[in-house]
C-alpha cells in the first residue's frame, strides 16, 4: 500500500491542502499497527494498550448517540485498507502497516479517545466490506469518484495530486494517455485508474489485485505501464530502478470513505481534518511520509 525524490512537487501538491493553517507542524505519532499480508479475509492489526489523548487545542466536538457512541462504547476505531499503496499504506520489513494514512487515521482515533484497530484487506473488497459494516471507514488513497459517490460518502479531501503513467525505462514513445492506445495498462482492480485505463481506446487493461503486482509486471515488462497515483507512482520508481514516470495526469481529490448512515462520524472527521489543517499536524505527516 514510500520513499520519494522530487520532495518539492510533492510538497507543492500536497501542502496547497495541508497548509491552510498558520501553525507550527506538530511531532507526528509513530506507532504500528501489525498486519499479516493482504487477503480477501480482513486481518486485524495489534491494538494499542491504551487509548490515547486528544491532541491539545479545540477539540472538534463529537455528537450525543450514533456511530460515534458505538465506536466509544467499543473503545476502539477500525478502519480498513489495502497494505499495498506506498506511501498512504503499505507493509514495513516487521509485517506491520505503516504509512500516511495510518497516521492520519491513529490522530482520529486520539481525537475520539479511542484505540486504533487496522483491517488488512484487498483493495476490491473495501467497500463492500464497508457497507457490511466490518469496519468504521475506509481510507486507503482513495480516489474520490461520482460512480463511489453513489455508494459510499466522502469526507472532506485531504490530500490532492493527479494520477501517472509509469513504464519500463527502457521504454520510448510514452508520454501522455494517448501514446496508450494499443498498449497493455496494468492497474488494480477496481480502482479509479482502472476506469481511466478502460476508456483508452485499443487498450488491452490487465487488473491486478494488488499495485505491488502490477508494479512487477511492469517492471518485467509483461505489460507495458501502468497508472496510479503520482506520489504512489514517485514511491515505486525510488524502490525499483527498472521504473519510470513518463506522464502526470489531470488532478484528483483523495478522501475517507464513509457508510450513508454514518454522518455523524463523517462530520467529525471533517472537523478533525480541518484542526489538523490549522495546528499543524497535517503538515507534519506529509513531511514524514512525501519526502
Amino acid at each position: 500500500m514510500k520513499r520519494l525524490a522530487l520532495v518539492g512537487v510533492i510538497l507543492s501538491l500536497v501542502l496547497s491542502m495541508a497548509g491552510c493553517g498558520g501553525g507550527q507542524p506538530a511531532a507526528p505519532q509513530s506507532g504500528q499497527s501489525s498486519a499479516t499480508q493482504s487477503s480477501p479475509q480482513s486481518q486485524p492489526a495489534a491494538q494499542a494498550p491504551s487509548a490515547p489523548q486528544p491532541s491539545a487545542g479545540a477539540a472538534p466536538q463529537a455528537p450525543e448517540g450514533g456511530h460515534i457512541a458505538a465506536i466509544k462504547k467499543a473503545g476502539k476505531l477500525v478502519i480498513g485498507t489495502s497494505a499495498d499503496y506506498p506511501p498512504f499504506e503499505s507493509l514495513d520489513q516487521n509485517n506491520n502497516i505503516v504509512g500516511f494514512d495510518i497516521d492520519l487515521a491513529r490522530e482520529i482515533a486520539k481525537e475520539l479517545g479511542v484505540e486504533l484497530e487496522v483491517l488488512n484487506i484487498t483493495f476490491d473488497g473495501l467497500i463492500p466490506a464497508l457497507l457490511a459494516k466490518k469496519f468504521d471507514f475506509m481510507i486507503a488513497g482513495l480516489t474520490i469518484t461520482e460512480e463511489r459517490k453513489k455508494s459510499v460518502d466522502f469526507s472532506k479531501p485531504y490530500m490532492s495530486g493527479g494520477n501517472a503513467i509509469v513504464v519500463h525505462k527502457d521504454t520510448q514513445g510514452i508520454s501522455k494517455l494517448d501514446d496508450l492506445k494499443g498498449k497493455t495498462i496494468a492497474v488494480q482492480l477496481g480502482s479509479a485508474q482502472d476506469q481511466i485505463a478502460s476508456k483508452v481506446e485499443g487498450a488491452q487493461v490487465k487488473r491486478y489485485p494488488l499495485y505491488t503486482d502490477a508494479a512487477m509486471a511492469v517492471a518485467t515488462k509483461q505489460v507495458d505501464s501502468m497508472i496510479l497515483h503520482s506520489v504512489v507512482a514517485k514511491a515505486f520508481v525510488a524502490q525499483d530502478p527498472r521504473l519510470k514516470m513518463v506522464a502526470e495526469l489531470d488532478p484528483v481529490d483523495t478522501g475517507i470513505a464513509f457508510r450513508p448512515d454514518s454522518d455523524d462520524l463523517r462530520e467529525f472527521v471533517d472537523q478533525v481534518l480541518d484542526k489538523m489543517k490549522q495546528d499543524g499536524r497535517m503538515d507534519a505527516l506529509v513531511k514524514k511520509w512525501f519526502k
